[in-house]
């Protein structure tokens, strides 16, 4: 009896093994699978509504989550259309669901205390976005699917009034990323072109992502432009900018 028994568990750990390393190809196949998602973004909520008897495997960074979709410890990462589209055009063994999971709103982030500086930012976005400037970014960072990292714009150094910290996690491209050891990407250019219209130098404060929220709670920075999914939870903490792009969330997977 208790051969038969253990017979019995191993059969059924191949099988569970076999299952778990199909080849992912749809969405619905995730639902009882392991889900990579970046803790609190709107990936994350959005697959755990998608998927609800997924097993979850939160990360804090997108090259993490996406490691471990690699070596086969998770069989999707869902996240950000853009960001993904990244990651696959640097690793061949991966590839992204056609289907998109959901749908996100990014923004730039700030202190509930700071209602003046976000009425700057959202005057001066909305400025961008009138004389087509988002639009020719958004093409260049995100649409190109660029095979040569584009260059920020020489802005000038006519500032006089001010400085303003922005806070970013550079572990995000296109949004936001390190290049040759400085930090580029969609975010960044459209920091220093909203501070150019408001006359104020952008020093950029690389953090964890983690941090970016504390840090402006306390004063450490003044606003962060880092991918910041919009979501209900993260309103409770700061407040939002217009949303200045919004984007498919989408699965990554093995090829």
């Amino acid at each position: 009896m208790n051969k038969r028994v253990c017979l019995l568990s191993v059969v059924l750990f191949f099988i569970s093994c076999s299952q778990k390393n199909e080849k992912i190809t749809d969405l619905s196949q995730l639902n009882d699978n392991r889900i990579c998602v970046l803790t609190g973004s709107a990936g994350d909520l959005a697959a755990r509504k998608a998927f609800p008897d997924a097993e979850f495997l939160t990360m804090i960074t997108a090259p993490d989550a996406a490691y471990n979709i690699k070596i086969g410890k998770a069989a999707a990462f869902v996240h950000n259309k853009s960001v993904l589209l990244n990651i696959v055009k640097k690793d061949s063994g991966l590839t992204i669901i056609d289907s998109p999971v959901s749908s996100v709103e990014i923004a730039a982030a700030f202190s509930k205390e700071n209602p003046e500086l976000l009425s700057e930012i959202n005057n001066a976005l909305a400025e961008l976005i009138t004389d087509g400037t988002l639009k020719k970014m958004k093409e260049k960072w995100i649409d190109s699917e660029y095979q040569t990292v584009p260059e920020l714009p020489n802005i000038g150094n006519d500032f006089q009034n001010g400085t303003l910290k922005m806070g970013t996690c550079a572990l995000a491209e296109p949004l936001t990323f390190l290049y040759n050891n400085k930090i580029t990407g969609f975010d960044i250019e459209l920091s220093l072109r909203i501070g150019k219209l408001l006359g104020k130098k952008i020093e950029i404060v690389d953090m964890n992502f983690e941090s970016l929220i504390p840090a402006l709670k306390s004063g450490k920075i003044d606003f962060a432009f880092s991918n910041f999914n919009v979501t209900d939870e993260r309103k409770k903490f700061v407040a939002f900018s217009t949303s200045y792009l919004v984007q498919d969330i989408s699965a990554l997977v093995k090829k």
